[in-house]
């Protein structure tokens, strides 16, 4: 699948695996990923960012409200797999997303569809480290020595990741795989900010209106 952008002939393969499986219950009844940002449905953003940047593929995990998604995402060049158990938690929708991509790729950065301001930068730098990596092959982006998401996985850890269940992300293998970790630094903060509660909406003034029920 073709990127707007084009790759550097040395570039190891990366899918983008996007969490986008979640009934949102700390919201209440507000679908989070279908909330307006600066005029885009959340999930729109974050794919508008994986679009612009290297990665080679753009798979989106569905669950609640898979029909919302799917249409928001009309057109795009993403592919969409459903997790039929979603709501066991995050771990079977990184298992569901790993599994579909099989061992055609060097490597997976899984993405949380509830970030909408982390850019097309941030991605790339963390695809050129995994370029130019010999023995590490978990990337994480760190700003101010603090770690956020998303987080590129070599293939090498596909079997570890297809082990996840439960509510129970990669977040669990850091400490198993230590020695792999390489931290990239970035400049923007939004790696560590999500929107998960309504004080969140309220602090970033985002409305949380009729479209994302």
């Amino acid at each position: 699948m073709p990127r707007s952008r084009t790759r550097l002939p040395t570039q190891k393969t990366v899918a983008a695996v996007v969490l986008a499986a979640g009934s949102s219950r700390r919201m209440g009844d507000i679908n989070k990923l279908m909330l307006s940002i600066e005029g885009t449905p959340m999930v729109v953003r974050v794919v508008e960012a994986l679009e612009r940047s290297r990665v080679d593929r753009i798979l989106i995990v569905t669950g609640h409200q898979s029909e919302r998604i799917s249409e928001a995402l009309s057109g795009r060049k993403v592919e969409l797999v459903h997790n039929q158990d979603y709501e066991e938690g995050i771990g079977t929708s990184i298992r569901t997303g790993i599994s579909t991509l099989g061992k055609d790729f060097d490597g997976a950065l899984i993405v949380l569809a509830d970030m909408p301001w982390v850019g097309t930068e941030v991605v790339d730098r963390l695809i050129h480290a995994f370029t130019e990596a010999d023995e590490r092959s978990i990337f994480i982006p760190s700003v101010g020595g603090k770690r956020g998401n998303p987080i590129l996985w070599s293939s090498r850890h596909f079997p570890e990741l297809l082990g996840l269940a439960g509510d129970v992300g990669g977040k669990g293998l850091f400490n198993r795989c230590s020695e792999a970790i390489c931290h990239v630094e970035v400049e923007s903060t939004a790696i560590r900010l999500d929107v998960d509660t309504p004080d969140v909406l309220r602090e970033l003034g985002i409305d949380s209106g009729v479209d994302a029920r």
